[in-house]
């Protein structure tokens, strides 16, 4: 009976799904907000158990910056909590990150002081060289451009990202984050249709990310994007492919906040199939998905593409309905989503025969595209009225100026040339005696320098005598010993071969002195390798470091190596040092830290080799008079020292320790 009472009216299945759509009673976001809720109340139970000040902080940022977008009373609320304890012990750092995430908020309605805050925030990071100075930067430009996109900047967006963003991103050599950066700017030029440039910057965004562990969202992101990427390109057996390994991420995350992109992009590969109805399912599912978490934004997207699926299919009142729909869940004020909105209305009025009303919204596009025309050329002239402005205001300052300066010089004229003879003898006295003690501070300076420089002059000489008897040592225990302890060997096997008649005993006996040389063959290739390893020597610094990371690997231990893009054309010396340094620095953690994790990171970027060793030992604290000074660690600073480089160690007792190092290439 439903089924005929729907024929009779002429409406069809997906009609009535329409309109149950369109009125349906949103009950999901107060149970977004619940788990909103749960969520908060868990990281902040974290944060009261912290031990430390500076692990409250982090903690309270982060619950800030979950409610920036939410909550503003709340965000501001748990900001300022961590703004009492940053101001306990003031640092560049901290103020950093502070108007970081104040800028957060602000971006959510007052996008200029947002802006300036994001600017203030990072002249505070600027001069921090660490990780995760360099990471929060990155953070920092790529928020500040999200701010240029809502304002219809796209230029600028993409300028930003590109030369802000992404170069941040790898100075910190956090893959994730750069795959984040590569993965905007493939959506930026998808979004202006080039679609050959976008699926480049896609691919490179999945190689960043292909081996960073626990990063299902962003994975399931990536090949999100790059899949509607190429349906757009019409590449629809790519598209299959893509979409698959973004499936394989979501069946990992059914909660993740990416899913309703997921469905949309596999409505568009359904539409170009012409499979209506499982585009039109795929679509619903994710406006359901959309609805649970609350997306606004998400909910404009699909709404959109299910009105440009119905037109496809010609059902133009549906997809009427649908576009009506997506404009009334525009998340932000957008000139460029206004004018697409009545561009695309006024097409579909014109199928509907609706021609007054069609004409009515081409009209409206047409004034909307004068407005933009009109805003940017408003724009260029603000700049230059700003400039203009700026330069009449400093040559006013400048004759003020010159005027008084005038006025003073008359009136001083005449106490100068009484004050000269007095003042001259004064000032030729102090002269003498500052150049005195200048001269003798700079005495004392040259003396500490040539102490420093034959000091390292003679480490340099030491180092290099040990690694040439180290490595005439590995050549003659590999090359004289070693082959000395295989042709015994190989003499033991004859006797054991020609002994047919010996009894058990002594075959034994003969036996086991063959597994005793085997066994001091093996050590003494390890003893061989440890001097100079070969893979250094012939292969070069990659595969030498892969080696050590891979011996020094045991059931209890793991150590990681990542490879973030070194050239590895380097010469003997810097290849010998880097070695050595991260040999001692693994040791360290492993024997003296009693780390289970170690990870090893290197990358090149602006003639700059950066070198990262981080570990979840026990740390050490740093801020005590007790500073670790043993051997190996003075050893590590003058091999750093001799390169022109620098090292920096991180370090909280119960968090692990990383040591950060960089070296002029």
């Amino acid at each position: 009976m439903m089924t005929w009472n729907a024929k009779k009216i002429g409406l069809s299945m997906w009609n009535i799904i329409g309109l149950v759509v369109l009125y349906m009673p949103s009950f999901f976001t107060v149970r977004a907000q619940n788990l909103a809720e749960d969520y908060s109340d868990s990281l902040l139970n974290m944060v009261r158990k912290a031990p430390t000040d500076a692990s409250k902080i982090d903690g309270l940022l982060k619950i800030s910056f979950f409610w920036s977008d939410r909550d503003t009373t709340k965000a501001y609320s748990y900001l300022n909590e961590a703004k009492a304890l940053i101001n306990k012990r003031p640092s560049s750092y901290y103020s950093g990150l502070y108007h970081q995430f104040l800028a957060n908020i602000l971006m959510e309605y007052d996008y200029e002081e947002a802006k300036r805050t994001f600017l203030k925030a990072d002249a505070y990071l600027k001069n921090e060289k660490t990780r995760n100075a360099f990471l929060n930067r990155s953070k920092i430009w790529n928020n500040y451009a999200l701010i240029l996109q809502k304002q219809d900047r796209h230029d600028e967006y993409l300028k930003v990202t590109i030369d802000q963003s992404l170069p941040l991103a790898r100075l910190a050599g956090d893959s994730s984050s750069v795959a984040y950066q590569l993965n905007n700017i493939g959506r930026q030029l998808e979004n202006i249709h080039e679609y050959r440039k976008a699926e480049n910057y896609y691919k490179q965004a999945l190689n960043a990310i292909a081996k960073v562990q626990n990063a299902s969202e962003n994975k399931l992101e990536i090949f999100t994007n790059a899949a509607k990427n190429a349906a757009h390109r019409l590449d629809l057996p790519e598209t299959r492919v893509l979409l698959d390994s973004a499936c394989v991420y979501a069946k990992r995350i059914p909660h993740s906040t990416y899913i309703p992109y997921l469905h949309v992009t596999e409505g568009i590969y359904y539409r170009h199939l012409n499979q209506k109805e499982k585009s039109l399912s795929s679509l619903q599912q994710a406006i359901e998905a959309a609805k649970e978490s609350d997306d606004e934004y998400g909910l404009q997207n699909a709404y959109q593409q299910l009105s440009v699926t119905f037109k496809a299919f010609g059902d133009y009142r549906q997809a009427k309905a649908s576009l009506q729909e997506s404009m009334r869940h525009q998340s932000f004020e957008n000139l460029h989503n206004t004018l697409m909105y009545q561009r695309d209305m006024a097409r579909l009025e014109f199928l509907l025969e609706d021609y007054r009303t069609a004409y009515l919204e081409m009209e409206a596009f047409a004034d909307g595209l004068d407005s933009l025309h009109d805003r940017e050329v408003a724009l260029k002239v603000r700049e230059l009225e700003t400039r203009y402005k700026s330069v009449e205001k400093e040559n006013q300052l400048f004759k003020l100026e010159e005027e008084n300066r005038k006025k003073q010089l008359a009136l001083a004229a005449g106490l100068l040339l009484a004050l000269c003879v007095a003042f001259f003898s004064w000032k030729l006295g102090k002269k003498n005696k500052n150049l005195l003690v200048q001269k003798e501070l700079l005495h004392q300076e040259e003396l500490r320098s040539l102490r420093q420089q034959e000091r390292l002059g003679q480490f340099d000489a030491m180092l290099r005598g040990q690694e040439a008897e180290r490595s005439r040592l590995a050549k003659d225990l590999h090359d004289g010993l070693g082959g000395l302890l295989a042709g015994v060997k190989l003499k033991l096997s004859a006797i054991v071969t020609k002994a047919g008649e010996s009894s058990y005993e002594e075959k034994c006996v003969i036996h086991d002195a063959v597994s005793q040389l085997d066994y001091s063959v093996d050590e003494l290739r390890r003893i061989a390798h440890g001097m100079m390893p070969e893979s250094l020597r012939v292969d070069g610094l990659i595969p030498a470091l892969s080696d050590l990371c891979r011996l020094m690997s045991t059931s209890t231990v793991r150590v990681t190596f990542q490879d973030l893009g070194i050239k590895d054309n380097y010469p003997d010396r810097l290849r010998i040092t880097v070695y050595r340094v991260v040999q001692e620095l693994l040791t360290n953690a492993i024997k003296h830290a009693h780390a289970d994790k170690v990870i090893l990171q290197c990358s090149e970027l602006e003639n700059w080799l950066f070198v990262t060793v981080e570990d979840n030992g026990i740390g050490m604290d740093l801020t005590t008079k007790d500073q670790p000074k043993g051997l190996g660690l003075v050893n590590i600073r003058h091999r750093i020292a001799l390169l022109d480089g620098q090292m920096e160690i991180l370090s909280r007792p119960g968090e692990g320790t990383t040591v950060n190092i960089q070296i002029a290439l």
